[in-house]
């Protein structure tokens, strides 16, 4: 799933709390990308807990302008190269640097090589084809709205060159909050105070970053999904398919949501379906595809197809994998 952030040099440095709480929902790689001497400087790393996220973070992140991102693994392998950011264009090839983000699933996909991530391969058949010849393109208003229809409002992009200037694709789609702006609410102990609109008020903002982190409270486990779990703040593991309750949760949420959204088919899917389904490619597989529907980027038909008979689930979706042992979410 992921987190994106912006930030820029003025915004409060974040507690360790906070910064441990990021790690727990997103520990399978972090990259910065920011603008020293004219030059696009590109930073990444594979924490193996959160006290290295914590002291990467303290020295390439804390008190610059910057876009970082924390990963959870969803498509290609956990390696340094499948780390954000990603290059767009080289300066020896296309006159300047150009790096991006992203946080999001790409009904896209990452058939053509599965050792690689979805934004690789968007990056690849898309973006660099659009802006080779013509880089200046990236800041114009029809680039980010070209891009934002293709990839919907469920994906965001974060794009920047060698003077630091930042595209955000899809930003209205994110929230503020300690002088940041991030990506989504899910990949987090999302804050109480944050808000839809910048608000510059650096009192606030400083107290938001020293908040403590305050996990969701989960409903009632029931005894369709209850054996087999435990959480650890802010993860959650499961020897097997469906995991906590916390993600009972979820998944109800979208099929209820699927139902006022008007996709009943999509709606009326039985939790067994879901469970047949996780059972192959991980709860955490299904909540993507949910998100992709979720955000009208797939038919309902593709959607309901794969859910319910999972082992035609790839000719949908290329990128699913099938699970291992377990799967964290």
């Amino acid at each position: 799933m992921c987190l994106l952030v912006t930030q820029n040099q003025n915004s409060p440095a974040l507690s360790d709390d906070r910064l441990a709480d990021f790690y727990s929902y997103n520990s399978d790689g972090v990259g910065v990308m920011y603008s020293e001497k004219g030059m696009l400087v590109i930073e990444k790393a594979l924490p193996k807990n959160a006290d290295e996220f914590i002291s990467f973070y303290r020295s390439h992140i804390q008190g610059k302008d910057c876009a970082y991102h924390l990963r959870m693994r969803t498509h290609g392998e956990i390696d340094l190269g499948n780390c954000h950011p990603y290059e767009v264009l080289n300066r020896s090839e296309h006159g300047l640097n150009v790096w991006m983000m992203h946080n999001g699933i790409l009904s896209t996909g990452n058939a053509k090589d599965p050792k690689k991530s979805d934004t690789w391969h968007y990056i690849v058949d898309f973006l660099r084809p659009m802006l080779k010849d013509n880089p200046a393109f990236l800041f114009h208003p029809s680039f980010a709205e070209i891009v934002s229809k293709h990839i919907g409002n469920g994906n965001k992009f974060a794009l920047m060159d060698d003077s630091g200037k930042t595209v955000t694709i899809n930003k209205s789609e994110g929230v503020y909050w300690a002088g940041l702006w991030l990506s989504n609410e899910y990949a987090w102990s999302v804050s109480d105070t944050v808000s839809n609109a910048f608000i510059d008020d650096p009192e606030l903002a400083a107290a938001q970053a020293l908040e403590k982190p305050v996990l969701r409270p989960l409903k009632p486990v029931n005894n369709y999904w209850a054996d087999g779990y435990y959480s650890d703040y802010g993860k959650s593991y499961y020897q097997g398919s469906i995991k906590t309750a916390d993600t009972d949760y979820l998944v109800e949420a979208y099929l209820d949501d699927f139902l006022d959204m008007g996709y009943r088919d999509a709606g009326n899917i039985s939790l067994h379906s879901v469970d047949g389904f996780a059972k192959i490619y991980g709860i955490g597989s299904f909540l993507d595809i949910a998100d992709l529907l979720a955000h009208h980027n797939i038919p309902e038909s593709d959607f309901v197809k794969a859910v319910e008979d999972p082992e035609t689930a790839t000719k949908y979706f290329p990128f699913l994998e099938i699970e291992s042992e377990y799967e964290r979410f």
